[in-house]
Order: C-alpha cells, then sequence, then structure tokens
C-alpha cells in the first residue's frame, strides 16, 4: 500500500510538471508577449522534470522488483536447503528405526517411507539395512541396488519387480519371499536361504551364489547367465525354460530339478548332481558335466552337442529319446551306428554295454583344436 501511494504521488508530480510546460509552452507562442523566450525555456524545462522524474521512477520500480525477487528467491532457497535438511534427517531416521529390530517400528518406518514415495525411487540404494527384520513386508518394485543387506530377514515379503542389482545379500533370509521378476544381476547372495521363493523370471545375471539354497523354489524363465557359485542348492527347483548361459555352478545340487526346455549352453556343471533331473528339450551344448551324477535323470530331446560327458555318465540315465548326441547324430541313430541290436531304449540296459573299453568313446566329446 505505501508502494502504491508513492507511485501515486510520483505520477501527480509528473502530471503538474506536464501541465504547467504545456502550459509555458503555449504561453511561450502567444504574440505580443514580453517574455516568450522566457516561457518557452520554462516550458522545456519543466517537460524535461517530469520526464527525468517519470524515467526515475520506472527505474525505481524496477529496481524495487529485482530486489524483492532476489528477496523472495533468496528465501526459497534457504527454504528448500532446510527442506532437504529436514527431509534427510527423517529419512535418515526411517532407515535406522527400519533396522531397529521392533516390528511396529519398523512397520511404521516403512508406511512414511511408502507415503514420501522412497521406497521406489532409490532413497534405499546403496543404504546399510543389514539385520533388518522385514518378514511379510510389501516392499513391491522397491530398489535396493547397491544396499548392504547383509542378513536381512524379508521371509514371505513381497519384493516382486524390486532392483537387487549389485546389492550384498549375504546369509539373508527370503524363504517364501515373491521375487517375480526382480532384478538381482551381480547381486551376491552367497549363504542366502531364498528356499520356495518365487522367482519367476528373475534376472540374477553374474549373481554370486555359492552355497545359496533355493531348494524348492519356482524359477521359470529365470535367468541365471554367468551366475557362478559352489554347493548352490537347487534341488527340486521348477527352472521351466530358464537361462543358465555360461553359468560356473561346480558342486550345484539339481536333484529332480525341472529344467524342461532350460539353456544351460557352455554352463560349468561338473561334480553336480542331477539326479532324477528333468532335462527334456534342455539345451545342453558345450556344457561341462565331468563327473555330474545323472541317475534317473530325463534327458529325452535334449541337445547335447559338444556336451562334457561320458558314455558311464549317460548309461544311467532315464531317458535320451530323440536327443541329440555330443557328436551331433540323434540317439537313436548314434546306437544303430554302434551296431548292436537291440532297441535305442535298451541299448544302455544290456550286459554287453555299455563297453567295458577305457578307450575315449564316442561321447567324451572334446573340442577340436581350431575350435579350442
Amino acid at each position: 500500500m505505501v508502494g502504491n501511494q508513492k507511485s501515486s504521488g510520483y505520477l501527480i508530480i509528473v502530471l503538474v510538471l506536464l501541465v504547467l510546460a504545456l502550459f509555458f509552452g503555449w504561453l511561450g507562442y502567444q504574440p505580443g508577449t514580453l517574455l516568450n523566450e522566457y516561457a518557452r525555456g520554462v516550458g522545456l524545462a519543466l517537460f524535461g522534470v517530469a520526464l527525468v522524474v517519470a524515467i526515475t521512477e520506472v527505474l525505481g520500480r524496477r529496481r524495487n522488483q529485482q530486489l524483492i525477487a532476489y528477496l523472495e528467491n533468496q528465501t526459497k532457497v534457504q527454504e528448500d536447503a532446510q527442506l532437504k535438511h529436514n527431509m534427510e534427517a527423517l529419512r535418515t531416521q526411517l532407515i535406522r528405526e527400519i533396522s531397529s529390530g521392533d516390528p511396529g517400528l519398523t512397520a511404521k518406518a516403512l508406511r512414511e517411507l511408502d507415503v514420501q514415495g522412497w521406497i521406489t525411487d532409490g532413497t534405499l540404494a546403496n543404504t546399510d539395512l543389514s539385520h533388518a527384520h522385514l518378514q511379510g513386508a510389501n516392499l513391491g518394485w522397491a530398489n535396493f541396488s547397491g544396499a548392504h543387506l547383509h542378513q536381512i530377514d524379508l521371509q514371505g515379503a513381497d519384493v516382486s519387480y524390486a532392483n537387487f542389482s549389485a546389492a550384498d545379500l549375504t546369509g539373508a533370509k527370503m524363504a517364501r519371499a515373491d521375487l517375480d521378476l526382480a532384478n538381482m544381476t551381480e547381486s551376491n547372495v552367497r549363504d542366502a536361504d531364498m528356499n520356495l521363493c518365487s522367482m519367476n523370471e528373475t534376472d540374477l545375471t553374474g549373481a554370486t551364489m555359492d552355497r545359496a539354497v533355493f531348494s524348492g523354489a519356482t524359477m521359470v524363465e529365470a535367468i541365471l547367465n554367468k551366475a557362478q557359485g559352489e554347493n548352490v542348492a537347487l534341488n527340486g527347483v521348477n527352472l521351466e525354460r530358464a537361462n543358465l548361459i555360461e553359468s560356473n555352478l561346480p558342486y550345484v545340487n539339481m536333484e529332480r530339478a525341472i529344467l524342461t526346455g532350460a539353456n544351460l549352453g557352455w554352463a560349468n556343471l561338473s561334480k553336480a548332481n542331477l539326479e532324477k533331473a528333468n532335462l527334456s528339450e534342455a539345451n545342453l551344448s558345450g556344457a561341462n558335466l565331468d563327473e555330474a551324477r545323472l541317475a534317473g535323470a530325463d534327458f529325452s530331446g535334449a541337445f547335447l552337442f559338444g556336451t562334457r560327458l561320458s558314455l558311464k555318465q549317460l548309461s544311467t540315465v532315464k531317458s535320451l529319446a530323440n536327443a541329440t548326441m555330443p557328436d551331433g547324430t540323434k540317439y537313436e541313430d548314434w546306437v544303430r551306428s554302434q551296431g548292436n541290436e537291440n532297441s535305442p531304449a535298451e541299448y544302455f540296459a544290456s550286459p554287453e554295454s555299455p563297453p567295458t573299453s577305457t578307450s575315449e568313446s564316442p561321447l567324451d566329446y572334446r573340442p577340436a583344436a581350431e575350435e579350442a
């Protein structure tokens, strides 16, 4: 209001000066007036003063507006900084409460994180939530990328679509958790308990899995390309149409696992337990099955071209019907090429077969020098 009154005062002054300037200008051009020159000079001077006053007012108003805008911007910057500080303090407090071990406090903290949108926006990425108790929590789409999650308890939790890329889940308890379509690339799940988890289409590319337990899990179309780890328990797991290309899983336990249509190209499964596993229609080209236990396994329709395994191992399998052998021929054709009169299904069961010679069998495939 004071500014408006001040502007009105300047406007009145400018108008008065302009009226006087016009009056003296008019007077300076009247005939018979002795002070014509003087009147014209006064009129021009008054007009100049009016112009200066008007310009001064405009510039002053603009300067005031700029000053006000600057002060408002500084105030906003300070408020934003304070708000950011408060949010950071709240975030730190909530993360601390999640790891407190108090179920009530943890649940309250999770609700507040969800309200703020911090569960999915990356706020929890690279944080330390070791030993946090989050059993049964609803954490779908959560972003835990790069987080330290040692021995975190996510049993029965919904973490579908969650991002665990490069997260450290050593010793995590995740039995019966929903991990469908989760991103676990390059994660560390050493010694993790993932029994009976739902991991359909979960991406474990490059994951470290030493001694992890996935017994009974459902991993249809899961991706374990280049995953690595010894003594991994995948017994009874449904890995139908899963991808394990170039995975390095020596001593893995896949007893009774379902690997129908799975792609295990160039995987290292040496000394693995594949007893009674279903590998029908699976691709094992170039895979290493040295000393793997195959008793009762179903290899019907499997693609074994270039697979490293022996005739002795294959003599223990349940079925090789329509399988492609390591030398590239179909199983039935390969049996006939050996000159055995038995049917293909009876070949390995024949007392005279397999040969007792210690020489390398046609199934002991090794890449040629140019392939190595």
